[in-house]
């Protein structure tokens, strides 16, 4: 993905992929021909959009062939430029999440106020419960927001972890049938910050075990349509493909209850 075209009420926005340099991993010496035809692609939509505003999207007309526009998505934030950078960091590899962190210093993106915004998800906390109730002191390795009932809120490096123990590191996240979408979203930023984590253990530690675990509505549940049970198991395949690229586990489950004992049996002494 090399970029997403953002409407709304302030008019339109083009955030483009930062890092295409990376394109030299695939395409080796032809890299150069390769980046100038995706920027030369932005170009065009972003003229395109400027002369046929949501026409643009709506009507694709792509300056070569090959060239595909994805699915058109309703999003909610703060800003059009914070929808497409949060969009784009959740799902392009040619894309730099410190860009998001930019916008904040520039004072153009409140992180705080889009964790309000982000989830009303109540999966850490419940999480949190059981295991206080199961194994008293294994609270402590939850994060700070969660034990104290806050919005995540964001570290310095941008990174936020729910469960780090001395063997296991855990982010939640609940796939909700009516917002599979946002859902999906944030389940890969959850990711991305596992993978940063991750990539960040310090060297001569023994490695711990990182697991995205993901709660998810049992297949057979009343309240599902078939349409929306076909649409979550596209989404889980969609989410373990993400894992599997970036070397994680992705580990749907259905019940508060499954997720506690699960952790529980992978910090056991």
């Amino acid at each position: 993905m090399i970029g997403i075209a953002v409407a709304g009420a302030g008019g339109i926005h083009l955030e483009r992929a930062n890092q295409l340099a990376r394109l030299r991993c695939v395409f080796a010496d032809q890299s150069v021909v390769a980046i100038l035809a995706a920027e030369a692609n932005l170009n065009a939509i972003e003229s395109d959009l400027l002369n046929r505003s949501i026409a643009a999207l709506t009507d694709f007309k792509p300056l070569f062939s090959g060239v595909a526009l994805g699915d058109i998505r309703e999003a909610e934030g703060l800003s059009l430029q914070q929808i497409g950078a949060s969009w784009m960091a959740a799902m392009s590899s040619l894309y730099d999440r410190r860009s998001v962190l930019q916008l904040v210093e520039r004072g153009d993106f409140d992180l705080d106020a889009a964790a309000n915004r982000e989830t009303a998800d109540r999966l850490p906390a419940l999480v949190l419960d059981y295991i206080k109730g199961k194994r008293p002191g294994l609270d402590r390795c939850f994060s700070e927001d969660i034990r104290e009932s806050r919005h995540r809120r964001r570290n310095a490096h941008g990174v936020i972890i729910d469960f780090a123990g001395s063997r296991f590191v855990a982010n939640f996240g609940t796939l909700a049938a009516s917002k599979l979408t946002a859902s999906v979203g944030r389940i890969k930023m959850r990711l991305w910050d596992l993978k940063v984590d991750r990539d960040g253990e310090q060297e001569g530690l023994a490695e711990r075990e990182h697991e995205m675990i993901v709660q998810y509505p049992k297949r057979n549940d009343p309240q599902l349509t078939a349409n929306q049970v076909e649409r979550m198991e596209e989404a889980l395949n969609e989410l373990e493909k993400q894992a599997d690229q970036e070397q994680l586990r992705l580990r749907p489950l259905n019940t508060v209850e499954e997720i506690g004992e699960h952790i529980l049996r992978k910090e056991a002494a």
